[in-house]
């Protein structure tokens, strides 16, 4: 799978985010994640959002080691990104693909349904079923990570630094999202 990868510095990633909507307001401080440095979103961190999956980026303070795993492992990364409110839900069961180019990035675009709902019958609730992409990528001196839109992946893409949206290589997968 080719998708032209570059490693970049994170304040590019911002700068592309930042253009993709000019007339939005770009939010940045530390998202409620226990790795998070740099955090920016479309909506106010740290404030609930009434429509999750917010789009949000952030820069993480973790090993190459650990990150590099992560880049293998896609529940392992969906367990890792617990952005709680970015999500918009709390111990769901999910589905979904996920494509990796190990030890650069990974992205992983789920549908979670709250386990609650599931078991009541209410899956289609609001609040209760969320589609959303969780990515890790290499930046220049680190890593970085998404919680993310499925319906605006190609913009992720962007930001992350590969070329397009991968287009082949995805895997399906089962993953429990949670505290």
């Amino acid at each position: 799978m080719n998708t032209g990868f570059t490693v970049r510095p994170f304040e590019d990633s911002v700068k592309i985010m930042r253009a993709a909507n000019p007339e939005g307001a770009l939010y940045s401080g530390v998202a409620e994640h226990h790795a998070s440095e740099l955090a920016c979103s479309y909506e106010p961190l740290g404030v609930w959002s009434e429509a999750p999956p917010i789009s949000l980026i952030s820069a993480q303070r973790i090993t190459d080691e650990h990150a590099t795993q992560l880049t293998r492992d896609p529940k392992a990364l969906v367990e890792y990104s617990n952005f709680g409110g970015a999500i918009g839900t709390w111990n769901a069961n999910g589905e979904g693909r996920w494509a990796a180019s190990p030890g650069e990035w990974i992205v992983v675009d789920v549908e979670l349904v709250q386990e609650q709902a599931e078991q009541s019958g209410l899956d289609d609730a609001p609040g209760s079923y969320v589609d959303v992409v969780f990515a890790l990528w290499r930046i220049q001196g680190g890593w970085a990570s998404a919680i993310w839109s499925p319906a605006d992946s190609e913009a992720l893409a962007i930001i992350m630094g590969l070329g397009r949206w991968p287009r082949e290589g995805w895997s399906a997968i089962k993953v429990w999202y949670g505290e």
